[in-house]
């Protein structure tokens, strides 16, 4: 009878381990997989803001043409920005365009 309730508990300990190892397993699956969409997203973001800073020179050259060239003077410009800022739609609205991804 020993016997019986010795092999059990060791049938329960082992089953007990070998779940706790997939369990460890799965998590680290995930926690793999969450690092590679980490990686991508950080890869993302290091794109748009190169793009943001690459946009943001653009327009100050254009600013910087349109003053020196006599088109515009800063009010021109401050009102333009003030006009864009109230009436300019966003470029992205996400129940227009769906998910980004």
């Amino acid at each position: 009878m020993q016997g019986f309730l010795l092999g059990v508990l060791l049938a329960v300990g082992s089953a007990l381990g070998l779940a706790a190892v997939r369990a460890l397993r799965a998590r680290a699956a995930e926690a793999r997989a969450l690092g590679d969409e980490l990686r991508k997203v950080s890869g993302r973001l290091d794109s748009l803001e190169g793009e943001l800073s690459r946009t943001s020179l653009r327009a100050d050259v254009a600013e910087t043409v349109l003053i020196e060239k006599g088109v515009a003077d800063e009010e021109d410009l401050d009102e333009a920005r003030r006009y864009f800022e109230q009436n300019g739609q966003p470029r992205y609205v996400r129940e227009r365009d769906g998910n980004l991804h």
